[in-house]
Formats: C-alpha cells, structure tokens, sequence
C-alpha cells in the first residue's frame, strides 16, 4: 500500500519527443485514447494503435502519441518507464530494440539479430509496467518485435494505414475548427483581428484542419506573406493538384484525397519561397536516417559550410516550420524533420542535388572522409551524429566492405581503432550496435560468399566475448583516477560502471566515479543504481550518488520507497535525507512510519530527523513513542532529542529503564549532551547509585555536561580496574584534562597484555600528536613482535613524515624477520620515495631467504621506481628455492625473468625443492624432466619422492626402471602401493614381473588386492592370486570392488560379488557396485533390479536403474514403472533419460520430463542427452543452456551441447543460434569452444573460414588484451 500523501513522479524513462510549443489540447480525443489505454480490455488485447483517417499524414497521430506520454496518469500507470520507437518506411528495428534493452539495464547483452534482441526484450519487460510507443509503422510486420511486453505493459502504434493484427483501432479526425484557430493563434503568439480571423476561418477550412499545414501556413503569413495572398495561392495549387490527379484517376477525388492536396500545396508553397540553395540545403535532409536529432555541428558537414551558417539556416528552416524543436539533454539546439517533410526532402534529392539516393549517401561520406587522418573512420572527429550513424550511411551507400573494414582499423597503439574511439566518447553501445549490424550483413551474405560470411561471423563473435571479458575488469579506484586526470569522460566511466553485471562493482564503481559526473548523466547513473538487482546494493548505490541528485531527488526517494526489505530502506532513507528538499521530507517521514521492524525504523526516523521541519517533528515524535521495544523507543528518542527538548524526561525515564545495564549506560551517555542541569543531576545519582564498574564509565560519559562533576569523573576513571577500559575513559575526559594524556599513556604502556596495550596505544594516537615519539617508543618496546609490526602498520597514517624514517628503523630493528617483512610491506604504501630504496635495502638484508623473497614480492607493487633492484636482490638470494620463488613472485613485472627463474630451480640443491620447482616449471619447459626425475630420486622423504615420481611418470618412459626401484624402495606401505598403481600402467613388460614381487610382499591386505588387481590386468597369470587377495579384504565395499574388477576372468565368483554388494551398508556404494556387475550376471539380473528398487534415495535409484536398463529387456517395463514411481522431477528425468535408448516409445514422455524441469542448467543437460534420439530437441536445448544465469555453468553446458553436433545435424540458421549463443561467454569460456567449432566452420565456410578464425583470434587478443 502506498504511503499517505504519495506524489506521482516522472517515470523512470521517457523518451517521448518534447511537444511543440503550438500543441492545442484535443480532450474529446486524448480522454478516450487515454481511457482506452488504461482500460482492462486494452488489458486483454495488449496493443492500441492510433491511426490517420484513410492514411493520412500530418493529422497529429505523433503528436497525441506525446501528449499521452507526458500525461501525470499515464506516467502514474507504467512506472517503468515510455518508451519510444519511430520507425518510418526503412526501420532499424534492430538499433531500436538494442537501445530499449539497454534503457532497461542490460548494458552487456549484445544482440546480431531482431529475434534474439526482441527475445531478451520480452524478458526484461514481463515484470514491468512500462508503455511502448511504436510510431510511424508502415508496414505490419514491423510492429512484431516490439510485441514482447508483459500483461502490464501496453503497446501503443501509430500508423497511417498499417492494418495491426489484434489492435483496438482508434481512427484519428482532424482538428476542430476552435482548435486550428487555436493552434494559428498560438504560432502567431497575439490575438487576430476580426478580419485575421475570418482569413483564419478559411484557411483552417482551406487545408483541411491539419495540425501540419496549419502551422506551414502561419509560418508564411508571420513571415509577412498578406493572407489573401497566401490563401489564392493555396487555392490555386490544392485546383491543379486536384485537376491534374483527377486528369490521372479519371474520377472524383475523396474527401482524404482533397486534405492530402492541401498538405502537398502548403509543402509546395513553403518550398516555393525557399531560395535555391535553401531548397538544396532542405533536400540534403533526406539523406539522414527518419527522426534523427539535427544540429548544427553535424549540420555544417552535410550542408558544405561553416558553424554561423549551418546555424542561421536551422533557424531559418525552423521559422518556416520545415524542421521541429529537437530532443536535448544540453545546452544545444537542436532538431527533428517530420517524416512527411523527410520524405519530401529525400524525393527532392535527384531533381535538386542530381544525386540518387546511393550517391548523395556516397558524397556525404566523402565530406566526412576529408575530416580523417589518413583515410580512417576512428579519427573523425566527433560533431555528435557520425560516430552513431557511420555503419548506417555505408550500408546504404553500398560500401559493405567499408563496414567490415571499419570494425578491424587500428590504432597507433595496435588497440581496435572504432571501439577506442566510442569508448572516449563513453558510447560502447554504439560499437556494440554497429558490431551487430556488421554480423547481421555478414550472415546474409551467407549465399554469396560464404567463405566470408562465416570467417566474419566468428570474428564478430571473438570481439563480442572479448567485450564481455572486459566489462567490470577495472577497479573502482582506477577509474577515478583516470576522471581526475581527465585521461577518461566522465561518460566513459558511467559506461564502464554499467557494463558490469556484478551488483557490488556497479556499487563500488559508483560510488567511485559520482563526483566527476556532470549534471546530464546523472539520471543516467541514477537508472544504472535503480536496475541494480539486489536491495541492498541498490540502496548502496543510492546513498552514493544522493550528494549529486538535487535534480532526480523525487526518482531517488520513489526507489529507496520501493525497495522491500526494510533494513535496506531505512539505510537508503537515511542516507537521502540530507539532501532532499522540504515537499519530500512528508513522504521519506511516511516511508519511515511504515517500517514494521522497531529497529529500523528507530534508525529512519533518527536519520531524518535532523533535516525535519518543525511541522512534522511532533508526527516522528508518536511515531517514537509507539516503539515498544525500551532500548529501540530510547536510541530513538536520543536522536529527537536534540530537537525536542521537551522529550528529555520521558527519554531519560526510557533510558533509565533499560533492563540491559551495558545499554541503559550507552543511552544515558547519548542522552547526556541534550539534557538540562536538572535532568543531568538525575542522570547523576542514578550513576552514582549503580554499584558495578560500569557507574564509572557513566560518570566519565556525563562529565563533559556537569564541569563540577569532572574531578570526581576524573577518579572513577583512574580507579577503574582494568587497564584497558581505564585507558578508553581516560581518553574520553583528555579533551577537558589534557594533563591527563601522558597518564593514560602510561596506563596504556602498562597494559599487561600486549594485544591490549598496542590498541590502547593505538586509541591515544589521534590524541597524541604532541606525544607521537612517545607513542612510537612505545610500541617498540612491545616484546612480541608481531604485535609491534601490528601497531607500527596502524600508526604510519599518524605518523608525520619527520617520524616516518624512525617507523622504519623499528621496523627493521624487529627481530623476526617473518614480522619484519610484514612491517615493510604495511610500512611501504606510507613511505616517501626518498625511504623506499632503504625498505627494499632492509628487504635485502633479512637472513631467512624465505622471508626476504616474500618481502621482495610483497614490496614490489610500492616500488616501481625500484623493481629492477629487486630483481637484482632476487638474483643474489643465495637459497635457490627461494631465488626461484621471488623470481616467479616478480614475473608480473618481469616476464623475462622466467628462464632464469628455470635456471634457477635447476640449481636448487635440495632435491625435494628442486623437484617442485622443476615439476612446476615443467609445463613451460618439457627438457627439464630427466632432472626432475633426479631430484625426485634423490628426495630423502618417502612420501614427496613417491609423489614426485607420481607426477612425473607419465612424461619418463625412458627412465621407468629408475622410477621403479625408486617405488620399491619406499618405506611406508600405503606409498610405496600408491607409487607401483600410478607406475604400473606405464611400466613394460620386463619390468612387471619385479613389480609383481614387491606386491606380494605387502603385508596389508588391502594394499596387496589393491596393487595385485592392478597389475592382474597387465598379467593374467596374476589372476589367480589376484582372486585370493579379493575373497581376502574384510570391507564388503572393497571385496565387491575387487570381485567385480575379476568377473570378466572370473565368472563364477559373480554371485559372490553380487552378495558383496548386497552387504554394502552405504546406498550410494551399494549402487556404484551393482551398476558395475550388471553386465556380468543376466541370470541374477531381476534380484539387482529388487536391489535397485529398494534404494531409500530416489537419486541412487535413478542411477541403478539406468545402469541395469541394458542389461534386462524383459524387465524393462517394470523397470519403467519404477521411474516413473520417483518423486523428484531430476531423478525421475535421469532414470526415464537412461531407459529411452532402450524404449523409444518412452521417448516423448522422457522429452516432457526434460522440458518440465525447472533449472535451466539440468534441462539444457537432459536434452542434449535426448539429442542423438531426437535430433529435434537440440534447439530448445540451446535456448534452454541460453538462459543460464550463471557463466560458468552456461559455458560447460554449451560446450557439452557443441560436442554433440556434427556437420549433418546443423543447418545454417542452427549454426547462427549456435554461435549467438556461445558469443554470450567471456573470451576464455569461447575459446575453449572453438575448437569444438572448427568442423561446422569448414563444413560451412571452408577451410580458409577456418584460417580467417584463427586470424580473427589473433586480432582481438592483441585488441583486448
């Protein structure tokens, strides 16, 4: 329920255009299209559309489609937002749904075509109640698209005769003739004459009523043109208009025909008076997209010619009424071109310019190429319209590969050159778009050259991932840092902050970059803190942007009021309320009253009532007394109390009956700096009444209101036992006994407990300037050491610079060198540049090689200045261990140290650490591993020497025999059985009869099965004895195991295995052996299927009945109806998945049990297992793996379904799904797919499709790095 006394406010987005200054209201029509958009059976139909009588243009369809938008009502019922789309006659349909996407939040989803952009669309609306304006629609099927809102959203069409399929029509009349007077009067801004207004009379009636022609009417009489004049003109124009189309049609002409007439003449007249180059500079306005925004900048490369002029013929057009009032979010002017004029202006393109439509596009694009350097695009320089609509102008000039081209320019720093330049501009999106656009060309031109159209498909799906790698990749810091030397915009930064999907990022980001943002884009970020999904988070975002939104403060407070959970509202309301204006204050006082948890709403009402009026304090006030809670109704009236003073009484017996005593002295002292004499003497004797410790404290907290009591406070705190607490109050008089400050000093430097003392020491310092050498000597006195390096790192922000060098030398001076580093490296952010070369000197210098190799690294990010003399420091580290593992600590800044840091682990002496080093280094340099085995030989410890030849014997056949006696030369059994099953696979024939020995002689039984069962596999005739030490293991488990693993060469032992397995106490153990025996025993095969059906776990189940399925055709439709028995959908789904193969009637009830899952991720996985039975189900798989959330998993997920695909199965608009699908990764996750791609790539595109691919890896790593 809303709040008392709630304002409607402007909804999250609007992007309706302005209305003109001459809008006449029409209420007979704005009531009832009003009244049909909101109704319920608008409800039901989901679409309005507003059409012009008969298709006409002109009549005003637009122009009400706005005035409905900026209707408080209309704005009231979808408060997420209007949106608005005017497509013309050669819409993009796919830039609009982009930017509408995008608008909703999703600033990292990057759609190739209409149908995925309009499904995500459909998506992010199906909550939302938000209006979608599709205006100027031509054709029908350009609406589809945008038919994606949920049952809270309307969709409401303009069109001129576009039959929308399902829409409630409403037919749009003309004007009345009181409102075409009022319009006239309106763009003449006086009264007319009784004569005026008969000459009015009959031109309103002369041009049909129009909104239009109206005002292309007045626009010549205000330029002086006598209206008897004008209407004979008009007359005689709309005459021969009519005789000649009647000339054509041999028919009378109809009523919207005649009205057509009038539009055409008074275009025909305004068009007459302008001069020739006018009408030229008119017809190059048909060269730019329909409703795009006109300014001067843009205007002066279009028209040839400078800023003074591009700007005197915009105005000179707009007082004619040839171009309307522009959308702004600047100072700028600007404008828009009604499409009947754009249309008129483009037909005018041959006539007047001589050019067609390819030309004019050609020669516009040849203007803005003498503004590049050196021919590229990316060093235009921006005039606010090209970067936007550059791809858009190619395309239609006919220059396709130009666009291609475009995509891969580079820079001088090798970096992509388009998107450096649209990320200066803070403009992403717009390479995003044109990154999209480029994709769709390519794909159409699939027929035509497909070697090209698939090498570029891939190309633009590796720079889409590599957009998705980056996004939330820079830390907040950087990005401030980067505003304030202005190497960024601020609109750079905003689009970074919005890329990122992490809600805290987008927090942290924020928060960072808030204060370099200009007015225009804060609403911009306020939408980004607004689309931030979870609550606290978003009220996070709020706070930090609240000291920069005076302006979008009613938006801001309308999200904090939205939030739900109440803690999360009460921290974003607090954090508002110094900011917001006295007509928000009632409604933030209201949101805090509707708080139901005591708590937080004590905290609300304490955050706002500092900036109340005295108006609605007395309201805060029953709001605090209602609290029932003492402690909460307490705190609370401490914060009125300063306000309230009246209240004091009340909130000291509140205070005085808090049944908590550590409470009841916190609120007393809170209380304290607001009461009255009186009160504090109250307050007083109730201190001095309480017999525990805590009296002491209070005194101390009352003291500073009570001078005479200060003395006394004085003795309570120097005669309070524990040192610690002594120390806190002693702090809390200094301010008023700042004698007493080297006394607490003391007590601090006395403090038994060195923890204790280090933060007492640390509580004096901001109190202690004076007496820092003081504090200093102390904390270096600490014996241990740790806490000392603990006080030093907390006491560096105090320390003045002057102090900083005897910080150091204490550190250094600390024994332990493990402290010593630690002191360095916390020391290190704090040194001047001039001590930094002394820090790493003491890095140098600490004994233990470990330590001072930890230093070393740990000081690098501080030292840049120094870094290659910590390089040389870690060359001279004499412990070869340790050299290495600095070396490889400084690798970030040093890649070139890798070599040596090879050199350096081959010269490690001790043979375990070398081994370690040498098998880490090994994946980089294969030639090592003869000396890792060395070293591993040598290893004394049995147990890293069995490990170590573990992991090398793999890549050593040709030193086997060494590894061998190496294993059997290992004391501890258990690592020595380990050591000979890891070797034994690896190990030839000669060799495994020595191997053998050394088993037999293990005096652990399970050790012995376990190495003779391995080895029984590489030699049969172990098999008997191999038998023997199965039937032997005591562990049901491992006898199963072991049994089951010597069926193929035991058959009989079978039966004896299964009763085993039946022993197995352990559901899941027991099933993992059945599974395994199945193939072994048909004759016991119903007993395994009771077995399996007994299973308590209904996942075991599942399991055991997939693994038996194979094996008992005549057992299968019991087998089924026990499937279908299981309760939970995922268990049910995996045993009815494994039967399919088996019963391929089960098939389509298998497929609803995959579909009916609800978690994407297990439905995507159990349709790619239906795949290879139903080939069909491999679409929804892929929209199902779509639709995971998370990254990681959608990735696995794709790359099984991938896996799953051969040249035969896919069609080429499959393959376009495929790899929309896989572009939705980060560049690591796809590439990890590629090669799984690389068949469907030469299967469609050719081998050179491939080779382009591996290219277009190459380029966009060096890219985005």
């Amino acid at each position: 329920m809303e709040s008392p006394g709630r304002q409607v406010n402007q909804t999250r987005q609007n992007q309706a255009p302005p209305l003109p200054s001459y809008y006449v209201e029409r209420p007979e029509v704005s009531q009832r299209l009003k009244q049909i958009l909101l109704s319920q059976e608008t409800a039901r139909a989901g679409t309005l559309v507003v059409s012009a009588i008969y298709g006409l243009g002109g009549i005003g369809k637009s122009t009400l489609a706005a005035a409905l938008a900026h209707d408080p009502e209309v704005q009231s019922h979808f408060p997420d937002g209007i949106f608005w789309a005017t497509l013309g006659q050669q819409p993009d349909i796919l830039s609009f749904l982009s930017t509408w996407i995008q608008q909703l939040g999703d600033y990292d989803f990057k759609p190739i075509n209409i149908d995925s952009a309009s499904l995500q669309l459909r998506t992010l609306l199906s909550d939302k109640k938000a209006l979608l304006v599709v205006d100027d629609v031509w054709h029908p099927d350009h609406v589809e698209p945008f038919r994606v809102a949920g049952d809270g959203c309307r969709v409401l069409v303009t069109t001129r005769e576009a039959p929308v399929k399902g829409a409630i029509r409403y037919d749009l009349d003309v004007m009345t003739l009181n409102q075409s007077l009022e319009l006239l009067t309106s763009c003449f801004n006086n009264e007319l004459t009784n004569q005026e207004l008969d000459y009015a009379k009959t031109l309103a009636k002369t041009v049909g009523y129009l909104p239009l022609a109206l005002e292309l009417a007045a626009a010549q009489v205000r330029d002086g043109f006598c209206w008897e004049e004008l209407l004979d003109e008009l007359q005689a124009e709309i005459a021969s208009l009519e005789a000649l189309d009647r000339w054509e049609a041999e028919e009378e002409p109809s009523d919207a025909k005649r009205k057509n007439y009038s539009l055409v003449a008074s275009f025909n007249l305004s068009l007459k008076r302008l001069s020739a180059e006018r009408l030229k500079q008119f017809a190059w306005l048909g060269v730019l997209p329909e409703d795009v925004t006109i300014t001067e900048t843009m205007a002066t490369t279009l028209w040839k010619c400078n800023s003074f002029q591009a700007k005197k013929t915009l105005r000179y057009l707009r007082q004619k009424a040839l171009l309307l009032p522009g959308v702004s979010s600047t100072q700028k002017t600007n404008y828009r071109l009604h499409d009947l004029l754009h249309d008129l202006a483009r037909n005018l393109l041959q006539p007047e310019l001589g050019l067609s439509i390819t030309e004019a596009h050609q020669q516009l694009l040849e203007r803005y190429q003498t503004k590049t350097e050196k021919g590229l695009w990316h060093t235009l320089p921006d005039d606010g319209y090209i970067y936007s609509h550059l791809t858009w102008h190619l395309e239609k000039a006919e220059k396709i590969d130009q666009i291609h081209q475009l995509l891969k320019e580079e820079t001088p720093a090798g970096d992509n050159g388009w998107y450096w330049q649209c990320d200066r501009q803070g403009n992403t999106a717009n390479f995003i778009k044109d990154v999209s656009r480029a994709w769709a060309i390519a794909a159409d031109n699939f027929t035509e050259n497909p070697t090209e159209s698939i090498s570029l498909q891939c190309r633009y799906a590796l720079i889409t991932t590599s957009l998705n790698s980056l996004a939330g990749k820079i830390p907040p810091g950087l990005m401030a840092a980067l505003l304030e030397k202005k190497i960024w915009t601020p609109a750079q930064g905003l689009a970074y902050v919005r890329q990122s999907k992490n809600s805290s990022s987008q927090v942290e980001g924020l928060k960072a970059i808030s204060k370099y943002l200009p007015a225009s884009l804060l609403p911009e970020a306020l939408d980004c803190a607004r689309g931030i999904k979870y609550e606290y988070f978003r009220a996070d975002a709020l706070m930090a942007l609240a000291p920069q939104l005076p302006e979008v403060l009613p938006e801001a407070l309308d999200c904090a009021r939205g939030i739900s959970d109440e803690e999360y509202r009460a921290y974003a309301l607090v954090a508002l309320a110094p900011h917001l204006p006295d007509v928000l204050l009632p409604q933030a006082l209201d949101c805090a009253r509707a708080i139901r948890y005591k708590y937080k709403r004590a905290d609300a009402l304490i955050g706002l009532a500092p900036y109340l009026p005295e108006t609605l304090l007395p309201q805060a006030l029953d709001c605090v007394r209602g609290i029932g809670y003492e402690k909460d109704r307490a705190r609370a009236l401490i914060g009125l109390a300063p306000h309230f003073p009246e209240v004091l009484p009340e909130a000291l017996d509140c205070a005085i009956a808090i049944g908590d005593e550590d409470h009841r002295v916190d609120a007393l002292i809170g209380l304290a700096p607001y009461l009255t004499e009186v009160l504090l003497h109250q307050a007083l004797d109730y201190a001095r009444a309480i017999r525990h410790e805590s009296s002491r404290a209070l005194l101390v907290g009352l003291a500073p209101h009570l001078p005479d009591l200060l003395p006394e406070a004085l003795d309570c705190a120097r005669g309070i036992s524990h040192e610690y607490h002594r120390v806190i109050a002693l702090v809390a008089l200094a301010p008023h006994f700042p004698e007493v400050l080297p006394e607490a000093l003391d007590c601090a430097i006395a403090i038994r407990y060195e923890y204790e003392r280090a933060n007492a020491l640390i509580a004096l310092v901001p109190l202690l300037p004076q007496v820092l050498h003081q504090a200093l000597d102390c904390a270096i006195a600490i014996q241990n050491e740790y806490d000392r390096s603990y006080v030093l790192i907390s006491l560096a922000p105090h320390l003045p610079e002057t102090l900083l060098p005897k910080a150091l030398d204490r550190a250094i001076a600390i024994g332990d060198e493990k402290d010593r580093a630690r002191a360095l490296i916390g020391l290190a952010t704090h040194l001047p540049e001039t001590l930094l070369p002394q820090a790493l000197d003491c890095a140098i210098a600490i004994g233990d090689e470990s330590h001072r190799a930890d230093a070393l690294v740990g000081l690098a990010p501080h030292l840049p200045q120094v870094l290659p003399e910590a390089l040389d420091c870690a060359r001279g580290i004499w412990d070869e261990s340790h050299r290495a593992n600095a070396l490889i600590g400084l690798a970030p800044h040093f890649p070139q140290v890798l070599p040596e840091a090879l050199d350096c682990a081959i010269a490690i002496e001790d043979e375990s650490h070398r081994a370690n080093a040498l098998i880490g280094l090994a994946s980089y340099f294969p030639q090592v591993l003869p000396e890792a085995l060395d070293c591993a030989i040598a290893i004394g410890d049995e147990s890293h020497r069995a490990n170590a030849l573990i992991g090398l014997a793999p890549h050593l056949p040709q030193v086997l025999p060494e590894a061998l006696d190496c294993a059997i030369a290992i004391g501890d059994e258990s690592h020595r059985a380990n050591a000979l099953l890891r070797l034994a696979p690896h190990l030839p024939q000669g060799l495994l009869p020595k191997a053998l020995d050394v088993a037999r002689a293990l005096e652990d039984e399970f050790h012995r099965a376990k190495v003779l069962l391995g080895l029984a596999l590489l030699l049969p005739q172990v098999l008997p004895e191999a038998l023997e030490a199965a039937r032997a293991l005591r562990s049901e488990f491992s006898r199963a195991d072991a049994l089951k693993d010597l069926a193929p060469y035991f058959p009989q032992v079978l039966p004896e295995a299964l009763d085993a397995a039946r022993a197995i106490g352990d559901e899941f153990s027991r099933v993992h052996v059945l599974k395994d025996l199945a193939p072994h025993f048909p004759q016991v095969l119903p007993e395994a299927l009771d077995c399996a059906r007994a299973l308590r776990s209904e996942f075991s189940r599942a399991d055991a009945l997939i693994a038996l399925a194979p094996h008992f055709p005549q057992v299968l439709p019991e087998a089924l109806d026990c499937a279908r028995a299981i309760g939970h959908e995922s268990s049910r789904a995996k045993a009815l998945l494994g039967l399919a193969p088996h019963l391929p009637q089960v098939l389509p009830e298998a497929l609803d049990c995959a579909r009916a899952l609800g978690d994407e991720s297990q439905q995507a996985l159990a349709l790619i297992s239906l795949a290879p039975h139903l080939p069909q189900v491999l679409p929804k798989a892929l929209d199902c793996a779509r639709a995971i959330g998370d990254e990681s998993s959608r990735a696995h997920v794709l790359q099984d379904l991938i896996k799953t695909l051969t040249p035969s199965s896919v069609d080429f608009p499959f393959w376009q799904q495929i790899l929309d699908s896989l572009a939705s990764l980060t560049r690591p996750n796809f590439l990890k797919a590629l090669p799984e791609l690389a068949p469907l790539i030469i299967h469609f595109g050719g081998i050179e499709a491939l080779r382009e691919t591996v290219a277009a890896v190459d380029d966009v790593s060096r890219w985005w790095k």
